[in-house]
């Protein structure tokens, strides 16, 4: 794909990608029973790797907030999540002389990530508060960071992925519940842009990526406040997430007009481990 089109598929990636979930949203209210909605605040840590190359790493923070429209034995939801964090890089910089010739780096990193999900499933069991409950959907991840040293370069990072997820709940009785939801993450598409104009290059480089797969483990409890006079649920959790994705297409890169050389964004792991506390309403 030219790098043009990969620039313009990235731009319309997020409008089209909202308004999905806006057209998702008011499709559901149209029929459904059942509203729900919920706010919370995460923290923990974050690390991005590609073996043998690179990796950033340290605790990030979040905010996030979910919506649910139920009928019958299916529910329609939407997740949104924003973490930032000043993070620690560890690689090298390298010259573009012929050989090339590296040497460690060590530096500050400015990252942050968001995710846009829409879900879709049933219940296949349910008796009160107690329920297995699966279904699909699609995602839509989106990292930026930028590196502080010189020699760095602003990185931007998208995926769109299809999860399959199954939540379970059990309920001890009507006021406290233990939760789990595991979710595998199909990537779909992910496209990068790397600026190395930043760094003096004739032009930034664009990749694409067709391999990868994601998993998401969240484990929490659930706390019903009515007993205290309040109508939501207080919800305390942790959070795992893992990502592995495979290398990407090619791009060809130039300085003052000369070939330097072809780059690609290697195989590269990202993980986040976390803990949140939310109030659903």
């Amino acid at each position: 794909m030219h790098f043009l089109q990969v620039v313009f598929l990235m731009r319309i990636l997020n409008f089209l990608w909202i308004r999905f979930c806006c057209v998702a949203i008011f499709c559901a209210i149209s029929y459904a029973q059942e509203f729900g909605f919920g706010v919370n605040v995460s923290g923990g840590y974050y690390k991005y790797s590609e073996p043998q190359v690179m990796n950033i790493s340290g605790a990030m923070y979040g905010v996030g907030g979910y919506a649910y429209m139920a009928q019958q034995r299916f529910r329609h939801q939407i997740h949104a999540n924003y973490f930032g964090g000043i993070t620690r890089y560890d690689g090298s910089e390298c010259s573009i002389a012929n050989p090339t010739f590296c040497t460690p780096l060590q530096s500050t990193s400015q990252d942050s990530y968001y995710t846009l999900e829409y879900r879709f499933g049933s219940f296949v069991y349910q008796d009160s508060e107690t329920f297995v409950y699966t279904g699909f959907g699609l995602g839509f991840w989106d990292l930026d960071d930028a590196i502080s040293a010189s020699s760095g370069y602003a990185r931007e990072q998208s995926y769109v992925y299809m999860p399959l997820f199954i939540h379970m709940q059990y309920a001890f009785s009507h006021r406290i519940a233990l939760y789990g939801i595991f979710t595998y993450q199909q990537l779909l598409r992910g496209y990068n842009t790397s600026h190395f104009q930043d760094i003096g290059f004739d032009r930034n480089l664009y990749f694409t990526q067709n391999r990868g797969y994601g998993v998401r483990l969240d484990i929490g409890i659930r706390r019903n406040l009515d007993e205290y006079g309040y109508s939501g649920v207080i919800v305390f959790g942790v959070y795992l997430q893992y990502w592995n994705i495979a290398d990407s297409s090619a791009d060809s890169a130039y300085y003052n007009g000369r070939f330097i050389g072809v780059y690609y964004e290697p195989h590269n792991i990202t993980q986040a481990v976390g803990m949140s506390i939310g109030y659903e309403f």
